[in-house]
């Protein structure tokens, strides 16, 4: 009978095996390990009522309405659910991957999924075939061998990882073939193996790469192509080399019997000049290379401070200058901070070379000049002459203040180009009042507003110059006072603050609570700002108010001026607190604060805002009065006292009879005295 359903449900399937959808395969794990579990599950699910599930085109399960079959390929490895369509494979093995495929019938449907599993890498090992090698000579040859698959190599030279471009990679990437090695393939190597589940790193290997010498280079202190007789020359040699190079020297190919790689030619002569050659030699790779270079020492010339001849060096003067040199002279040249000079329409040489004139000096002439005298073998610099040309005064100029408050001091500073610097006098009204550059006037008057000038004296170019300054003397302001026109501010009233200046100012200000005073609907300001109009004052006008006046030298802040807004009363009321005894509480809003008095059939009863009414108090009506002490202004109300809001008596009974029901046992405990 299962023979039969078999082959008629593989029929269906043949029928329907083109059905197209959307479906796909999920994996709950993929790749995954050897022995591990893994469920595959249609998304999104459906229900599929005929169907079957493939593994590389062989049937797994299948169903149909009320029966479903599993052959014996996974027996005991495999488990279907028949209401999610889903199978779970247990314990898997390599040769569980390949191509799943659900396949269904009804509804035609189609998903399929490649399954990888892999054996997790192990043992890792790298071998090389030697590990002493000579720099473009050997070869070397890297073995990596794995437990695992897939397994996939990679290989790295220390933290790069080696591209087949410039090695050999062979037997599907697990051999490693370096030919003709360089020093930069010294290691370490390390391969690495990994698959879709795991990786592995082999032990590390370096090369010892012997190599060299090359790149040998001789280097010559001083660093100059000629030295002058009684120089300390030094000659080292380097190059790149493994092991470390042996150094022979020669002078003219003749041996110096010299094995280090530097030596010295102390105080040397001009017969120790020629070639000097250091032949570098590696025992292991049995190369040499030789460097040569030629030592020239050569007796020097001398040059003496350089002589200025005539006046001072004065802008737009002609000026000298000689250079004296002793020995034979080729060439002498000048040079100006370090710059050659050469001549050009104010610049003249004569005397060959030794004499450089300044046909008329400019300010850019400045600086530090030498003479350099050489000959084929040897130079020489003489020490160096400071030129600074003399000019000015120029561009004199006074700074300070132009206007300044009667009674206060001034400082008056005059400035004017010139080398070197001037000498300078002060003249007031036309009479010399001081000396220098500063001026310091004190305690000023009226009367020592006018004309101040300074001459600048340039003492080597005899030139005068002077400036003259304008200083205005006036009285500032003294003080700065805040009044109201009324001692006693009232809310709802018309108020004036006065801002009385003594002085002359320019700008005035007002503060409220040390912020700008902004203008509303009931408030003004006018009158030049002198004048706050509070039209009508408002309870919330409360503040400091200062006036701040400024003139041409410095704003002038005034005394705080406190405005308390006096109202009231306004919003009396009475609170009542009927408990053992009956408690009347007048209350108002007012500043200053109200005085109270209680008032029963228009006789005053209490002068307090709190009145307290005794058991079988009259009953009636009971008014409060509140006073303003400060405006006289009065505000009354009343609260009608009655047999629904008193105390009963009979409640006064029952609290007296229980506090002596427990005064009393402890009265009775009390000894007698």
């Amino acid at each position: 009978m299962e023979s039969k359903c078999f082959c008629s449900f593989t029929f269906i399937i043949t029928i329907y095996i083109t059905g197209v959808s959307s479906q796909r395969l999920i994996p709950s794990a993929n790749p995954l390990a050897v022995g591990g579990n893994v469920t595959l599950t249609l998304n999104p699910q459906m229900n599929i009522v005929a169907g079957s599930w493939l593994l590389d085109g062989n049937i797994l399960v299948f169903w149909y309405p009320d029966n479903v079959i599993v052959t014996d390929s996974f027996k005991g490895r495999m488990s279907f659910n028949s209401s999610t369509r889903q199978i779970s494979l247990y314990s898997v093995r390599v040769s569980d991957s390949g191509l799943y495929v659900l396949q269904g019938v009804t509804p035609s449907v189609k998903a399929e999924l490649e399954l990888s599993v892999q054996e997790p890498i192990t043992n890792v090992s790298l071998t090389v075939s030697k590990t002493n090698l000579v720099e473009f000579k050997d070869s070397v040859t890297f073995t990596c061998t794995a437990h695992g698959t897939p397994l996939v190599f990679s290989w790295y030279n220390g933290s790069s990882e080696v591209k087949a471009a410039n090695v050999q990679l062979i037997n599907n990437g697990s051999g490693l073939i370096i030919s003709n090695v360089t020093r930069y393939d010294s290691g370490p190597f390390i391969c690495s193996v990994a698959n879709g589940i795991s990786n592995g790193k082999s032990r590390s290997i370096s090369l010892d790469v012997s190599y060299g010498p090359s790149n040998l280079i001789m280097a010559v202190l001083p660093n100059t192509m000629e030295h002058v007789s009684g120089s300390n020359i030094t000659l080292s040699c380097s190059s790149e080399s493994k092991p470390t190079a042996l150094f022979h020297w020669s002078y003219n190919d003749i041996s110096l019997n010299i094995t280090s790689p530097t030596f010295q030619l102390t105080n040397a002569t001009q017969n120790q000049t020629g070639a000097y050659a250091c032949i570098a030699q590696n025992t292991v790779t049995l190369r040499y290379a030789t460097v040569t270079r030629t030592i020239s020492i050569i007796d020097p010339i001398s040059a003496t401070p350089l002589v200025p001849f005539g006046e001072p060096p004065i802008f737009n003067n002609s000026f000298s200058l000689t250079c004296v040199i002793m020995g034979p002279v080729d060439s002498v040249h000048w040079i100006k901070d370090g710059v050659d000079l050469f001549p050009d329409s104010r610049l003249s040489l004569s005397n060959q070379n030794k004499t450089l004139t300044f046909n008329h000096l400019t300010l850019s002439d400045d600086g530090k000049y030498q003479c350099v005298a050489s000959n084929t073998v040897s130079n020489a610099t003489s020490t160096a002459y400071y030129l600074i040309v003399n000019y000015g005064p120029w561009s004199t100029r006074i700074s300070g203040p132009v206007r300044a408050e009667v009674g206060s001091n001034v400082t008056l500073n005059c400035s004017a180009s010139s080398q070197p610097a001037s000498q300078y006098s002060w003249f007031f009204q036309g009479s010399k009042v001081a000396e220098g550059s500063v001026y310091h006037a004190d305690s000023l008057l009226l009367n020592s507003s006018g004309e101040y000038t300074c001459l600048a004296h340039n003492n080597i170019t005899g030139i005068n110059s002077s400036a003259t300054w304008n200083l205005t003397v006036v009285v500032g302001i003294s003080s700065v006072v805040v009044t109201p026109n009324t001692l006693v501010p009232l809310a709802s009233k018309d108020m004036q603050l006065f801002c009385n200046v003594t002085g002359v100012f320019e700008s005035i200000q007002w503060l409220k609570d040390n912020q700008p005073l902004n203008t509303t609907a009931t408030k003004s300001i006018y009158m030049n700002n002198t004048i706050v109009d509070f039209h009508p004052l408002q309870i919330t006008d409360d503040g400091l108010y200062q006036c701040v006046a400024t003139d041409i030298f410095r704003p002038h802040v005034s005394q705080a001026y406190h405005l308390i807004v006096n109202y009231g009363p306004v919003d009396l009321t009475i609170t009542a607190d009927i408990k053992i005894v009956s408690v009347l509480t007048c209350n108002a809003k007012s500043q200053p604060p109200s005085v109270y008095h209680w008032l029963f059939n228009n006789t005053v009863i209490n002068e307090e805002a709190m009145l307290i009414l005794p058991v079988m108090s009259p009953w009636g009506n009971y008014t409060c009065v509140a006073i303003n002490p400060l405006t006289n202004d009065t505000l009354s109300t009343s609260y009608v006292f009655s047999e629904h809001n008193a105390v009963a008596p009979l409640q006064t009974n029952v609290l007296l009879t229980a506090l002596c029901a427990l005064v009393l046992p402890v009265l009775m405990m009390m000894k007698p005295f």
